[in-house]
């Protein structure tokens, strides 16, 4: 294929996420299915919610057009389908009726362990320099990993803009990485495509949310950005270490407020806004701006030191434990996961 091809179909992915976000908006707002704000919310206005349901959609068929054109590989096909329609199916539900934890939780357990077994395994990890075979505690491993990134990704996503930049900086700047340390354009170009319909929805969540990404959204991208961090971990280990660090805000932020709500004894599983991003984008009293930091924090400090991993011009775990360190502080800094004063 020319590249001309290639460009439209990343056009045409892009176009009909747009076109699927803004049927479903003026949908939702036509019925009045709006969610009301609360004083652990975030957002001042009711707006709809549940509008990543389009990039699911779009990004089903997208994937089977390449699956026809044989530009993806049955494997890779099936990985992201069927775990991926199990949580947004779950996350749907969760939108617009409501589940018990418990049962949400099972259904995330079930499409991480569907993952990981078409996947084949959990990569060996490379720490100092040794290869460590973890085998079925590598498996156990990838299925908390995968469960919780499917968790911190609806954590994480509270304000404007947040969890779309968030995919679009991790799928793009692995893409690169795919393409010039794995030398596989075929797998790059998937990446790619999977940012247009994050980019398509984007347009309608950014800088002024029109429509929020809802639980079947957040758990969609968190379960196939983990699922394709395990997979293109398989061949070179290290590589793992490239990803932790270009999802370090979401990961630090998310483990930090549970570990401290959890020390301070909080109904930790209950929604809250004491995640420290929350509590920036008061202090700015601007979410734009704050998902704009965020964003300028991974492209100057993390993006770097994940190339520089990915490149073996450091040890990934040394690079982590860097890049993580003015993140733990930041956070500790913004009292995530401290009571906020309704709660004294």
């Amino acid at each position: 294929m020319s590249v001309q091809s290639y460009l439209i179909i990343l056009f045409a992915t892009f176009s009909l996420t747009v076109v699927l976000t803004l049927v479903i908006k003026n949908y939702l707002i036509s019925r009045s299915i709006t969610v009301i704000p609360d004083q652990r919310s975030s957002h001042k206005k009711p707006k709809p919610q549940g509008g990543g349901i389009s990039i699911v959609i779009s990004l089903v068929i997208s994937l089977s057009v390449l699956f026809h054109l044989e530009l993806i590989a049955r494997d890779q096909f099936l990985f992201f389908l069927i775990p991926g329609l199990i949580v947004a199916f779950i996350g749907l539900l969760d939108d617009f009726q409501g589940i018990k934890p418990s049962l949400r939780l099972f259904f995330h357990f079930i499409s991480a362990f569907l993952g990981l077994y078409l996947i084949g395994n959990f990569p060996d990890i490379s720490l100092l320099g040794y290869q460590l075979e973890l085998g079925l505690l590598g498996f156990s491993l990838g299925l908390i990993y995968i469960v919780w990134m499917v968790n911190l990704y609806n954590f994480m996503d509270g304000i404007d803009g947040l969890a779309s930049l968030e995919a679009l900086f991790v799928l793009v700047s692995f893409s690169i990485i795919s393409y010039l340390v794995l030398n596989d354009f075929s797998f790059s170009f998937i990446l790619l495509v999977i940012s247009s319909t994050v980019l398509g929805f984007l347009v309608f969540n950014f800088p002024n949310s029109q429509i929020l990404m809802g639980d079947v959204g957040s758990y969609f991208l968190g379960l196939i950005i983990s699922l394709i961090s395990i997979y293109t971990s398989l061949e070179l280990p290290e590589l793992f270490w490239s990803w932790l660090i270009l999802l370090g805000i979401f990961l630090v932020d998310s483990t930090y407020t549970l570990i401290r709500r959890i020390f301070l004894k909080k109904k930790f599983h209950l929604p809250h806004s004491n995640h420290a991003y929350q509590k920036l984008a008061r202090v700015l009293s601007s979410h734009s701006k704050t998902s704009i930091y965020i964003f300028a924090i991974n492209l100057f400090w993390l993006c770097p030191l994940a190339f520089l991993v990915a490149f073996n011009k450091i040890d990934g775990f040394l690079g982590t434990v860097v890049a993580y360190l003015p993140l733990i502080f930041l956070i500790n800094y913004l009292e995530a996961g401290t009571r906020e004063k309704q709660e004294l």
